[in-house]
């Protein structure tokens, strides 16, 4: 199971990064590969369906919503690969702390070797540009 942990200081209120984080139909905006969010209701233990962009096209999984604290935390996990990410934001004077999570506990044959292979390489860059994508679209001037 590959995981990786990154912090960082976004330099608006958390009100604004949860307007982006915690409605998963607006991580389009900012989530690399996330092409594509599709559900009605994202509270804790709801599903919807998630169009990543893979190497080979698209790709829609299921992901639950595992955890979901209002300006405070979400945990999202796709169904069919075991992927994660776990989000925390705590207030920072006028700026937003931010504490992330993202890995694998992978499910089926595949999924365990791809995570062996290359699992915390992948997770690691996706975790970084997932940051640098979130800072980015919170930041920009409206």
């Amino acid at each position: 199971m590959s995981s990786c942990r990154q912090e960082a200081i976004i330099e608006r209120p958390p009100e604004d990064v949860w307007a982006l984080l915690g409605d998963p139909q607006r991580h389009p905006e900012w989530w690399p590969r996330v092409v594509e969010v599709r559900g009605q209701r994202f509270e804790r233990g709801d599903s919807y369906a998630q169009v990543t962009k893979v190497p080979l096209g698209r790709q829609e999984t299921t992901f639950i919503v595992d955890e979901r604290d209002e300006l405070g935390a979400i945990r999202m996990r796709c169904v069919e690969t075991g992927m994660y990410a776990d989000w925390r934001l705590t207030e920072a004077q006028a700026s937003t702390f931010l504490d992330v999570e993202m890995g694998m506990d992978p499910q089926g044959i595949g999924n365990r070797l791809f995570d062996a292979a290359a699992g915390r390489l992948y997770f690691r860059r996706w975790l970084q540009q997932s940051i640098e994508g979130l800072k980015a679209a919170a930041e920009r001037p409206e």
